[in-house]
């Protein structure tokens, strides 16, 4: 019966018989199950619709359900195992590309101190920092990621653009993108995304919203609005470590995916030089 016409499928007897009661009681059954009302294809006619079809809409109606049951219960339990020390598959692949880049970044590591000393850049005073999504990252390079606050991939901070950083910058190259923002750019991303950490309420962070957040915040050191805390990460002024103590890392995207539909094969790393604004600007969404 799905593909006949439903005025030419023979009805049973008591459509016959009281074409009107049929229809009532079929409507209280489409409302006790919530499912769609039947209607005749034509006003005035009487509605013909054999058993056999609502039968199987009933049964279509149970398997989706008991489907969706299923499915429910599926994503249940594999976020269970998934967050709550389950098993999860890696693949063997997976597994030697990550011990073969772990091998590599040691070999790299051990060379370092015999490659010249860098210098810090000649322009600007702070560097923007931001950690790209690659993985197996080694323990000596964790730690320098977490002495910048950079503990999950694709966030990102300021530094002072000093030898210090420009030697910690050299170890954690191929993890991290940097350049020298513009006045504009730092100024976007403290106005969209920055957010303080405050360890006394119970939120421990609280997103930047407007500029009575700030008083409150950094009012001590003299920072009063949006403008005063952009001058002040980007000229590296007085106030600018404990400054970016009192601000959590920015939560970016991943710069592989800002170049329209077609994903880069690589991740960014190293000096950007000049087009570190235009990432930034595509990561801002502008």
């Amino acid at each position: 019966f799905s593909h006949a016409d439903p005025d030419s499928i023979r009805a049973v007897p008591r459509w016959h018989q009281d074409p009107q009661r049929a229809w009532e009681l079929m409507e209280e059954d489409v409302g006790a199950n919530l499912k769609a009302k039947l209607q005749p294809r034509r006003p005035g006619e009487n509605l013909k619709v054999a058993q056999t079809v609502l039968k199987r809409r009933d049964r279509n109606l149970q398997a989706a359900a008991k489907r969706a049951e299923q499915i429910a219960k599926a994503k249940a339990k594999a976020k269970q195992t998934k967050y709550k020390g389950g098993f999860k598959v890696i693949k063997m692949e997976t597994l030697l590309k990550q011990s073969l880049d772990k091998i590599k970044e040691e070999k790299r590591l051990k060379r370092l101190p015999n490659k010249k000393k860098p210098k810090p850049k000649k322009k600007g005073q702070v560097i923007a920092l931001c950690r790209n999504g690659k993985k197996g990252v080694p323990k000596k390079v964790k730690s320098v990621l977490r002495d910048f606050g950079l503990r999950a991939r694709h966030s990102m901070t300021f530094i002072l653009n000093n030898e210090e950083s420009a030697r910690k910058l050299q170890e954690v190259k191929p993890f991290t993108f940097w350049g020298v923002p513009s006045f504009k750019n730092v100024y976007n991303l403290v106005h969209k995304k920055a957010v303080f950490v405050d360890k006394e309420a119970a939120v421990k962070k609280v997103v930047l919203s407007d500029n009575m957040l700030i008083e409150k915040h950094l009012g001590d050191l003299g920072v009063i609005c949006t403008e005063d805390l952009a001058h002040v990460i980007h000229t590296g002024g007085k106030g600018f470590d404990e400054v970016m103590r009192r601000l959590a890392p920015v939560n970016m995207g991943d710069s592989k995916k800002v170049e329209g539909l077609v994903e880069k094969k690589h991740h960014d790393c190293g000096d950007l030089r000049g087009r570190i604004n235009k990432v930034l600007e595509a990561l801002m969404g502008e």
